[in-house]
């Protein structure tokens, strides 16, 4: 469970197949002197699980029930990483793919918005988070990338429980 989760999230994995490709572009593109660590919490430094935020901000926590209702009748899809950018952040930056929109995100962003969520950011970017580095430390921007990324399984982190579901 990431500990500075402090409302329920849900995301689409990547492919486990290559889940690694993804990690090891990370660790290639992003030097580890500039990574933002914190001793009280593992979960920052480089993305260990890909994945497309669908939704941050659910309180209280989705139950299994509540994800199964969101993927209902969903398949595997690809999304496609069009851009290596950053935002920042008041203590780091986040080192991120963009994602392209697509039917099958717009959908599952729908469907998540039924759920009572606390979402302070109303306007869709899909992304992919490669690292959390030091502010100011990584300035590699990259646009015009078409990397095709399947994803096949879905994962929801809240403070108070965690969980994997696959298609």
């Amino acid at each position: 469970m990431n500990m500075h989760v402090e409302k329920g999230c849900l995301m689409a994995r990547v492919s486990p197949d290559y889940e690694s490709h993804i990690v090891k572009l990370g660790k290639t593109a992003i030097p580890p002197e500039i990574l933002y660590t914190d001793s009280e919490d593992p979960t920052y430094g480089y993305s260990e699980e890909p994945h497309v935020t669908l939704k941050y901000g659910f309180i209280p926590d989705l139950q299994k029930r509540d994800v199964a209702n969101i993927l209902k009748h969903m398949k595997p899809f690809d999304v496609v990483l069009k851009a290596l950018t950053q935002f920042s952040n008041e203590k780091y930056d986040v080192v991120k793919f963009d994602v392209e929109k697509n039917d099958q995100l717009m959908e599952l962003r729908n469907r998540c918005d039924k759920y009572q969520n606390e979402d302070s950011y109303p306007d869709y970017h899909p992304h992919m988070t490669l690292a959390y580095v030091k502010k100011g430390s990584f300035s590699h921007i990259r646009e015009g990338l078409k990397i095709k990324v399947p994803i096949t399984g879905f994962k929801y982190s809240g403070p108070q429980c965690s969980f994997y579901v696959n298609f």
